[in-house]
């Protein structure tokens, strides 16, 4: 069974951005000079291509042995016609990303993955999708990144050299892949020894455990990951333990020095992960949160 990276939901945000700048220099232009020539060629590029956001090429394995990333490509106008568009693995860009950020990526293995690497873009939707699965059983763990650029378009369309290339990539951590969580959230009038219960909160969300470039791992905090809540993760070099720590958003968003980790566990075996946690709110009141997290198959 394969699992696919959904497509980015700001994806049309982004796309509609591009169009108002590119709409917005046109009528500055017409406005100025009345008999201007606008160029409005398609420019072909990758969404989440370019190094600003090489983050955003991180794969994450569950517990299948394949799982599959979708490349997005689009261009600044829609075409008035096909577009046979081509794609390949440029390495150099490995090599260039190695020596300008001091990283150690290694070319990945031809067998790991697989993509197409001619499609015709159509010239009646705003993007093509084309999928790219990986095959871990080939990557032996490691830090491999897989750069894949826009080689060539038809009709003398144009590429954008800003985001013609998306740096896809994997991360040697334990501590990384796609989960489900469940858990509640408890929350007390004043002290849980009060036994004065305000709410109870259940939840089963999906998330992404993210190796970072220090040996830690970040994982949202229960289902409240999109307000910034994060746990940073790493494991003890004594015993391989699981060592929790909240993340700043929390640390500012309660009462200070209140947050404390009640019990937690790592299954090296299964990867499944427990956290249980507490801390006080602004006003004093404090909560509990418990969660399991399972590695998705």
């Amino acid at each position: 069974m394969q699992k696919h990276l959904a497509l980015p939901q700001n994806f049309f945000r982004m796309r509609l951005l591009k169009s108002i700048v590119v709409l917005g220099i046109i009528s500055y232009c017409f406005s100025c000079k009345k008999d201007s020539t606008v160029d409005t060629t398609p420019n072909f590029y990758f969404f989440n291509g370019g190094v600003s956001n090489f983050n955003n090429g991180l794969i994450l394995f569950s517990a299948e042995d394949t799982v599959t990333y979708d490349m997005v490509i689009s261009s600044t106008f829609l075409p008035s016609n096909t577009t046979t568009v081509t794609l390949g693995v440029d390495d150099s860009y490995r090599q260039s990303y190695n020596t300008g950020y001091g990283t150690n990526y290694e070319a990945m293995p031809a067998q790991s993955y697989t993509f197409q690497k001619t499609f015709i873009a159509s010239d009646s939707t705003a993007y093509d999708t084309i999928p790219v699965t990986f095959n871990k059983q080939f990557l032996n763990g490691g830090n491999y990144l897989l750069p894949v650029r826009i080689i060539s378009v038809t009709n003398k369309y144009e590429i954008d050299t800003s985001a013609n290339v998306i740096y896809l990539h994997t991360q040697d951590a334990v501590l990384s892949g796609q989960y489900t969580s469940t858990g509640k959230r408890v929350l007390y009038i004043g002290d849980t020894a009060s036994d004065n219960i305000q709410s109870v909160d259940t939840f089963t969300v999906n998330k992404d455990l993210v190796p970072g470039t220090d040996g830690t791992s970040t994982l949202d905090y229960a289902d409240i990951g999109a307000n910034g809540w994060q746990y940073v993760l790493s494991l003890s070099a004594d015993d391989n333990s699981l060592i929790v720590h909240p993340n700043a958003v929390i640390l500012n968003s309660i009462q200070a020095g209140s947050f404390m980790v009640l019990s937690s566990s790592f299954d090296p075996t299964t990867k499944n992960i427990y956290i249980r946690s507490r801390y006080k709110n602004l006003n004093g009141d404090e909560r509990i949160v418990e969660e399991s997290l399972t590695l998705q198959q």
